[in-house]
């Protein structure tokens, strides 16, 4: 049996091989597979899907809806720490309402309702007829005693019978004893007489039942209403202490009745113990009428209500919170709260999305750079809007947490709120993205974003957007670190003087007096002040986050003691005297035509750091007579030659030049073709074995994007050409730059950048002046005056001294 044939690293078998192979799978196409296998797509919900997402980028539009709702939480979001107070806590500080509102005091009102309708006295019903009416049974009784009296044999069922008509005669139980005395009396009509008569006594009184019980100990008086058959009559008012309570029999007394009558003790003592047995109450309590009364005494009571104005101090420090300060502090966080979520929220959420829509709509429409605005720019410019919108709240806080109390009393309410830093977000912007009309409608954005947060939205917003537009022009185009703090003294005068005129012109109510004016413009002079310093904090960790290369980075860029430059220096010295020269150049054509100066001439330094590594395979590197080129084919030529522009983009990257810089490098070249290998490759090529193709002695491109590149391919082209003249005269110059330009321009190199034939006129007469001005012919100084060198046998040059070469 054969074996199969294995190597150093196992089976050979390609069926073993696939089947190592298939054992990884990638999750995530395994994911897409099934997902493409329900076809959502071929859906007529799907086609609609794609449709909208083709035409309105509507997951984009749901992004930015997230981000402007949590945007319009954080605008209306407030600081809350001292509503975390209990009652019966010493206040810490001092409390301002930072909003004018009116409160209902529910203690307080409570309390004034309550003591109104403790002030509605209880209404009775006094009813006229009730001693009328016990006289009448009291004379029934008595008659049917005396008619139906008859004793039988069997007087103890007899006298318990009588004693039960009695009883309902008369309409009152009666004890056997006052029963058996009368009986004894034999229901004599004296005694009926005078039973009548001491109720009659009594009919004049106020008669009630139990007034303890329905009675509170605060009630002194009681309303008596006459009723008579049903219907109310009259009332009057009459103290409690004229009312006479049947549960107190000793405020009941006859004496003034039977004081005159010869009567024993114990007559006089049953007599009034029947009349008392008999009473019933003339006043009842009307509970219904009383209640009415008293809700309508409540009812009559109006809410207790607190006006609280802005910045008015509520709460003491040093006092002890009371229910009321719990209430106020309860209403403000109600309102604040009511404030930031729901529809005000939403519509403001609404409302930004819609601002930037209209702002890319523009910018698509009627931009003629045609700004192409980024994700990373997207992103940039969300994350600045959430940093600026925290950092003002957060300053406005805490400066009003540390000044106001001490300096209340001297600056205006709104004096921390212009101070605080407001234009930062206009001036990280306008250091990151270079596009103007990008950074100039993100300003207006967030001014206006801001000014939703604020009560004082116009004067605000106007003041914020004038200031931010001032602040990203500032930063425009800065050449050293200090530039920013000039932008942000500039954006403070801007500031200072939009307040003035803002307020001068505002209406009554918002119009300051001078002296809050005066502080007012000084609070907008320090609001650009802050911003630059908080802007040179920021934007060195933006710009290693997000790559960016701004004008503070290149400025450091364009120290000549940079690595790669100090590098470049000793390993390639033409390189480095090259590229310094083309510098000069780019920058002055920059200035010329309006583009970034600084990052042409910082593109300029570094676009040949790539030829480090094999300085010696190019001409401004090599010594007279030592030309490696002449050892290789002119493929491996060209590929060394191309090789530079890759090994230039692995340094940028690795010493993060930053995405405009290395894009530089790759454009400088654009696609342009070697010629000189190229040609040399066509006279050594064999057309039988293989033909030359014009292709691979091209640099791969692209071509130049920007303005700045394209500088940087024609200021290298130009000045290598210049280098290479022996006499390097006037119109010799001038015909370098004419003709190189209008070569580049003929082969298509500046067609994907913005350059304009006036653009290319105005950069021809800039490299003239530049190359003029350094290979311009120079006066022969005669002999005698150590002149005359071109005369000298080259030899001279070995046989100086140490000493003729430091001094010549």
């Amino acid at each position: 049996m054969s074996k199969k044939p294995t190597g150093k690293f196992g089976s050979r078998d390609p069926q073993t091989k696939h089947k190592k192979r298939s054992n990884y799978v990638d999750p995530s196409q395994q994911f897409v597979q099934w997902i493409n296998r329900f076809e959502f797509e071929k859906t007529w919900f799907g086609r609609i899907a794609s449709r909208l997402e083709e035409r309105f980028r509507i997951r984009r539009i749901c992004v930015l809806f997230l981000f402007c709702i949590t945007l319009s939480y954080l605008l209306f979001y407030d600081f809350d720490f001292f509503y975390q107070q209990k009652i019966g806590d010493v206040a810490a500080s001092d409390f301002k309402s930072p909003v004018s509102f009116e409160v209902v005091d529910h203690v307080a009102t409570e309390e004034k309702r309550t003591a109104a309708e403790k002030a509605i006295p209880p209404v009775f019903d006094l009813d006229l007829e009730v001693f009328d009416r016990i006289s009448g049974n009291v004379f029934k009784a008595f008659q049917q005693m005396r008619e139906d009296l008859v004793f039988s044999r069997n007087k103890k069922t007899k006298i318990e019978e009588h004693e039960k008509k009695f009883e309902e005669v008369l309409g009152h139980q009666v004890s056997s004893r006052l029963f058996n005395w009368l009986k004894e009396k034999k229901f004599s009509a004296r005694l009926e007489h005078l039973v009548v008569l001491s109720l009659d006594s009594l009919a004049t009184q106020k008669v009630a039942n139990s007034l303890g019980k329905v009675l509170s100990p605060n009630d002194k008086k009681v309303v008596v209403r006459v009723v008579e058959k049903g219907v109310s009559g009259g009332e009057s008012t009459v103290p409690v202490e004229s009312i006479l309570d049947l549960s107190k029999r000793s405020q009941f007394s006859l004496d003034s009745v039977l004081k005159d009558e010869k009567l024993s003790n114990r007559d006089r003592r049953n007599i009034q113990r029947f009349v008392f047995s008999t009473l019933e109450p003339n006043l009842t309590l009307n509970k219904k009428e009383t209640g009415t009364r008293k809700a309508n005494a409540r009812e009559a009571v109006l809410p207790v209500v607190i006006a609280v104005k802005k910045n008015q101090i509520i709460i003491s420090k040093g006092t002890l919170i009371q229910p009321i300060h719990i209430t106020l502090l309860n209403e403000i966080q109600k309102l604040k709260a009511s404030r930031r979520t729901g529809f005000i929220s939403f519509v403001s959420a609404i409302l930004l999305v819609s601002l930037v829509l209209v702002f890319f709509s523009y910018l698509r429409r009627f931009s003629l750079m045609k700004a192409k605005v980024e994700s990373k720019d997207l992103a940039v410019m969300g994350i600045v809007t959430i940093v600026v919108v925290l950092l003002t709240k957060l300053f406005w806080f805490m400066t009003n947490a540390a000044f106001a109390s001490k300096l209340g009393w001297l600056v205006p309410e709104n004096f921390f709120l212009y101070m605080a830093p407001v234009t930062l977000g206009a001036m990280l912007v306008g250091l990151l993205i270079t596009t103007g009309e990008v950074v100039w409608l993100f300003t207006v954005f967030l001014a206006t974003a801001l000014g939703l947060m604020v009560e004082d939205k116009f004067p605000f917003l106007l003041v914020t957007a004038v200031g931010g537009i001032a602040a990203a022009r500032g930063v425009h185009g800065c050449k050293k670190r200090n530039d920013i703090y000039w932008a942000g003294l500039r954006t403070g005068l801007v500031n200072a003087l939009m307040i003035t005129a803002v307020f001068s012109v505002a209406p009554g109510s918002l119009e300051p007096t001078p002296g809050a004016l005066g502080w007012l413009a000084l609070a907008g002079f320090l609001s650009g002040v802050l911003s630059s310093a908080f802007a040179m904090m920021l934007v060195p960790i933006l710009e290693t986050a997000f790559n960016y290369t701004t004008d503070v980075k290149l400025l450091e860029l364009s120290n000549l003691n940079h690595p790669l430059l100090k590098e470049m220096i000793v390993k390639a010295p033409g390189t480095y005297h090259h590229s310094l020269v083309v510098g000069s150049m780019c920058d002055a054509a920059a200035e010329a035509i309006g583009a970034n100066p600084l990052l042409a001439k910082v593109m300029a330094y570094y676009h040949d750091i790539g030829k480090t590594e094999h300085a010696a395979y190019f001409i401004e590197n090599q010594k007279p007579g030592q030309n490696p080129h002449d050892h290789l084919s002119p493929h491996m030529s060209k590929t060394i030659l191309i090789a530079h522009v890759k090994d230039g983009a692995e340094l940028g990257m690795k010493y993060k030049l930053g995405k405009p810089i290395i894009d530089g490098i790759l454009q400088h070249h654009g696609t342009t073709l070697i010629s000189y290998f190229y040609n040399k490759a066509l006279e050594e090529q064999d057309e039988d074995i293989d033909l030359v193709s014009e292709d691979e002695f091209r640099y791969p491109g692209p071509k130049p994007q920007f303005k700045e590149a394209a500088l940087c391919m024609l200021a290298d082209s130009i000045e290598a050409a210049a280098r290479s003249l022996d006499e390097p005269t006037t119109a010799r110059l001038q015909n370098i730059v004419r003709n190189i330009i209008q070569r580049k321009f003929m082969e298509g190199q500046l067609d994907e950048c913005n350059l304009t034939l006036r653009d290319l006129s105005t950069i021809e007469d800039a490299f003239e002046r530049i190359l003029l001005g350094i290979y311009h012919q120079r006066v022969d100084y005669p002999k005698a005056s150590g002149g005359g060198a071109s005369e000298a046998a080259p030899i001279s040059f070995a046989k100086k001294s140490k000493k003729d070469t430091a001094t010549g």
